[in-house]
């Protein structure tokens, strides 16, 4: 049986307690907005929290870092159109882990003034700081209100731009305020898009903003928070037991009747079905392996459980193409082998599996700066030659006919070297385009920006069917110098990936050589949030520049393991 664990402050006798309440504020009177857009949720936003800050102190929680620089500069304008002026700096200051990392003795400062009155304001006359932080300001950290005046009018409002789907994030967010024996409230003001997917997901629309205290919307998305948990539990479950069960039947397979895998086909399907096995239950399984001839995998003892399918399978494949929309993964794993180019092989000078799925998008972003002429790889090429012979080779052998490829160049600017062109039209072009490329003479390095520019590229419209898979795949060997102030930090990169990420991303970044910790954070998150989305993601940090051939290997094998969007490595 479970008890609860009450508050510090409820256990000591005499000492008042307060939580978080929901108050209504704005001109519709409402403790949760939800608006339809970011420029509306931004309206929304400066209006709650200037009408607010003339009683109390106000700590907006931004649903990210990206989000949170970006309405500091947008609420100090908001600030200054009201005219407040050269005020408006002081009015809103920012807690976000940018400025952490940046200057930590400001960040520091703007903690100890977030709280206290603006300028020389005293009796009833004060008025109050708009502080903005990003989730890490959102758990953890003490906002201390001393002014007794802030506590008859409420407390320190807290105004969340998007609210967490865990119960226990939400928790935190609400300790921010009503601390020690302080009063707290909060109004929220979300924007409907953040949430669309999990409305498209679970079938249900977001509750709107009603008037007066209603936390419906809150109880709505914390509740499909639960709903994903769950499905997240049952899919690792049912994916546990197809790895149980295709490792038993290779066991059987590779120790026991080695004689099948003379076969070509035989090889082929079990390739298929090890890569497709998050798309297939116990039984599709069983079934694929029934397709073996002389196999009677129903024989075969099981520890398995059948828990159906981890995910559902994309879909993929356009008019005429050879893997269907995948409703039953066991019958397409048994295509005929004519309609399966072998991984691998490239007979004929022809592209890796010619035939299989749609045309895939693939851009590689290729640091050209000064630095990439060392001499340090090991072999007679210096590290920009080397990164070209590999990627002439992937090109080669990974890329198939009907795939996009692409090349952006960047040093001290960035340039598009090739824009994303069928291999099967412009492949020659293509590849004398990348033979003649050569390192340059210039410093700076402008890495972040030409990320941006390859997802921008990635994400034109009518570049590629729907449902065709859109790799990037960059190489830089050191810090980002050079990009605009805008995106110093990669803000622009991340909030791109978090609001517009091109459809069906997957992203391989190689680093060679050591970074700034925050730098690797930096493209660590792009990583997280690309994985997060179902695409391939992976950062490959290399320690010397003689790793280059071996990760642009990896890239190698990635991008033959790619099936129609999915990659199993």
């Amino acid at each position: 049986s479970f008890f609860e664990v009450p508050p510090f402050l409820k256990t000591c006798k005499g000492s008042p307690f307060h939580e978080a309440v929901p108050v209504a504020l704005g001109p519709q009177q409402q403790a949760i907005y939800v608006e339809h857009t970011p420029d509306a949720q931004l309206a929304r936003l400066a209006e709650v929290a200037f009408e607010a800050r003339d009683r109390v102190p106000v700590l907006i929680i931004a649903r990210d870092r990206a989000q949170c620089d970006q309405l500091v500069q947008s609420l100090r304008l908001a600030a200054r159109s009201r005219g407040f002026g050269v005020l408006s700096d002081d009015m809103v200051r920012s807690l976000s882990r940018t400025l952490y990392e940046q200057d930590p003795g400001q960040w520091k400062d703007n903690l100890n003034r977030s709280t206290l009155p603006l300028g020389e304001s005293v009796g009833m006359e004060k008025c109050w700081r708009v502080t903005v932080t990003d989730p890490r300001g959102g758990r953890g950290t003490d906002y201390r209100v001393d002014d007794s005046s802030v506590d008859a009018q409420g407390g320190l409002l807290l105004i969340p731009t998007a609210i967490p789907t865990s119960q226990r994030d939400w928790t935190q967010f609400l300790g921010r305020t009503a601390r020690q024996d302080r009063r707290g409230q909060f109004c929220a003001v979300l924007c409907a898009a953040d949430y669309a997917s999990l409305s498209s997901k679970f079938g249900e629309p977001l509750p709107p903003g009603s008037g007066g205290t209603s936390l419906e919307a809150v109880d709505a998305i914390i509740r499909w928070g639960d709903r994903e948990v769950a499905g997240r539990i049952r899919a690792s479950a049912a994916l546990y037991n197809c790895g149980v069960r295709v490792n038993e039947i290779c066991e059987e397979l590779f120790g026991r009747q080695t004689e099948l895998l003379q076969d070509s086909r035989v090889r082929e399907i079990v390739v298929e079905m090890c890569q497709r096995l998050r798309w297939m239950s116990v039984r599709e399984i069983n079934d694929a392996a029934g397709r073996i001839p002389g196999f009677q995998p129903l024989q075969l003892p099981t520890e398995a459980r059948e828990l159906g399918r981890p995910a559902e399978p994309p879909s993929s494949g356009g008019p005429g193409g050879s893997i269907e929309a995948c409703a039953d993964p066991a019958r397409q794993i048994s295509r005929p082998t004519g309609s399966l180019a072998l991984r691998g092989s490239n007979s004929g000078g022809g592209s890796v599996g010619a035939a299989d799925g749609p045309p895939k998008v693939v851009i590689f972003c290729l640091d050209w700066s000064l630095s990439m002429l060392s001499q340090d790889t090991g072999t007679n090429l210096n590290r920009f030659q080397t990164c070209v012979a590999c990627i002439r080779r992937i090109l080669r052998d990974q890329v198939r006919s009907q795939d996009l490829v692409g090349v952006v160049g960047f040093g001290a600017q960035v340039d598009t070297v090739v824009p994303p062109t069928a291999k099967g039209v412009g492949g020659v072009h293509v590849d004398a385009k990348i033979a003649s490329l050569q390192a340059q003479m210039l410093g700076g390095t402008t890495f972040f920006d030409a990320v941006l520019q390859c997802l921008q590229q990635l994400g034109q419209a009518g570049l590629a069917q729907a449902d065709a898979p859109r790799w990037l795949v960059c190489l830089t060997d050191g810090d980002d110098l050079g990009s605009r102030r805008e995106n110093l930090n990669g803000e622009l990169v991340t909030r791109a990936l978090e609001t517009t990420p091109p459809p069906n991303l997957n992203m391989v970044m190689i680093t060679v050589g050591k970074l700034k910790e925050k730098n690797v954070r930096v493209i660590d998150g792009w990583v997280d949030r690309v994985a997060a989305t179902g695409g391939f993601a992976q950062h490959l940090s290399e320690k010397n520049a003689a790793a280059i051939t071996t990760a642009f290997s990896v890239v190698a094998d990635i991008l033959s393991a790619d099936l129609g969007g999915a990659t199993e490595c």
